[in-house]
């Protein structure tokens, strides 16, 4: 029996060096399970939770996956009376209030979190005709362009 009590805190201290942050209610159930593995019962049972566990996780896993290509695949919201999304009607009354915008301003007006997606709508804006470009140094400000309603 001392053997086996050996290797009961061998396994527990296995599994402590592996999850430290185990509650100690969480150690005292490990230490009864691993008392007990030598029983069929309670290793079925075991097994039978972690099959159970993992199908759900899948499921959650897949539900999420699911939720973020329809996500994903959803058209931005589009005015009926310009035919451009919400957040480019956003840069326009942007520019409007401003005069001249640069990706900072519009980045900071509409909570991105870098200049790309910024500067990838404003660019976008200036090819269709709605704003034009001004260099001024390394900094493009933008104006509202010939198309702009």
């Amino acid at each position: 029996m001392a053997g086996k009590g050996t290797d009961v805190h061998q396994v527990i201290g296995a599994i402590k060096a592996l999850l430290p942050e185990l509650e100690k209610e969480d150690i005292a159930q490990l230490e009864l399970l691993v008392h007990r593995s030598d029983d069929p019962l309670v290793l079925a049972t075991l097994i039978v939770a972690l099959i159970d566990e993992r199908r759900r996780t899948n499921r959650l896993l897949e539900e999420i996956r699911d939720a973020l290509n329809r996500v994903a695949s959803a058209p931005a919201p589009v005015s009926v009376a310009t035919g451009l999304s919400e957040a480019d009607e956003r840069i326009l009354e942007l520019v409007r209030e401003m005069g001249m915008v640069c990706a900072e301003d519009v980045r900071q007006a509409l909570g991105y979190k870098g200049l790309n997606a910024a500067s990838a709508r404003l660019n976008a804006l200036y090819k269709q005709g709605y704003l034009r470009k001004i260099r001024k140094g390394r900094k493009v400000y933008y104006t509202l362009g010939r198309l702009a309603p």
